[in-house]
């Protein structure tokens, strides 16, 4: 029989102390472990005290591992990781898929025309997508979303994506009969409204007006409740939307839509890839945050 439960106080100082050691913080392994700091801090110095050697240098900059502590630490980190390699072998056989949450327009019109790329580059990752009319908090069933924020959001597992930029977009068959030289000739054609209940979108009376045009009240003749909708008019010639700088970045690249003037408005949000703030899948979703940072990076 095994002496191991012998040599420790509790299973579970194995559990804070890798969670300790890993962060070199016990309020950051307080938070990991949903425990309060002080539990932490009692634990380590139980472990310490049943061992009879000091794991952990404390001093006014916060913890250090020692070098037998950096000796425990690598043992058990190896070791948790062949047991969750074997438990995930032995209990979900079934097809683990990396799910990311978006609103519709940025799944149809990003998301899944990008995606063979990703797939062909890693063939074994499962991707699942869902779509949202809000945004979602990341959870044990979406492991990544795309909010819209303002820039310098601070918060652990996010990835600035790229700013948001506004434009006009439409069809090259509108716009070859389109006689568009200014911002001016906009509004002599039909331009297409959408609104969202959940999330806060530029409005065309917005848009002009940021760019220097106060025209009338604008009386709006095709109006959608769905971004997705609305980018659907656009590409069948309906007239002319607004288009944001990534989810009409695929469109633009493949000309199916063209945007009729340079004029943009460059806000002071951006678009963010959000994982959860104690998400422990982050070694898995790497490779799909690293390839939408690259993609999206593409002009």
């Amino acid at each position: 029989m095994s002496k191991l439960r012998h040599m420790l106080p509790s299973t579970h100082s194995l559990f804070v102390f890798e969670a300790a050691a890993r962060n070199l913080n016990f309020k950051l392994a307080a938070a990991e472990l949903n425990v309060t700091q002080s539990s932490i801090s009692h634990s380590i110095k139980a472990l310490e005290r049943h061992c009879k050697i000091d794991l952990f240098l404390r001093d006014n900059r916060g913890v250090q591992l020692t070098a037998a502590g950096r000796q425990l630490y690598e043992d058990v980190r190896a070791g948790f990781g062949r047991i969750e390699q074997r438990l995930r072998a032995i209990t979900t056989p079934e097809t683990q898929y990396i799910t990311i949450a978006a609103s519709s327009s940025m799944a149809a019109h990003w998301l899944v025309p990008n995606l063979p790329g990703f797939q062909q580059l890693h063939p074994k990752l499962k991707i699942k997508i869902v779509t949202t009319d809000r945004d979602i908090e990341p959870d044990h069933e979406v492991d990544l979303t795309i909010w819209l924020r303002p820039k310098g959001l601070q918060r652990q597992n996010s990835w600035h994506v790229a700013d948001e930029v506004v434009f006009p977009v439409c069809s090259p068959l509108f716009l070859q009969a389109a006689q568009i030289r200014s911002v001016e000739d906009l509004v002599a054609h039909q331009l297409i409204h959408s609104f969202d209940p959940n999330r806060k979108r530029m409005s065309w009376s917005e848009w002009l007006d940021l760019v220097g045009l106060a025209p009338a009240e604008i009386e709006p003749n095709l109006v959608f409740n769905d971004y997705q909708l609305a980018m659907q008019a656009a590409l069948a010639g309906e007239g002319l939307a607004l288009g944001w700088s990534l989810t009409a970045q695929f469109l633009l690249r493949k000309k199916m839509l063209v945007r009729p003037l340079d004029q943009e408005i460059r806000t002071n949000n951006a678009f963010y890839l959000i994982a959860g703030e104690r998400c422990t899948k982050l070694d898995e979703i790497m490779p799909l945050v690293d390839w939408i940072l690259a993609e999206a990076g593409r002009a």
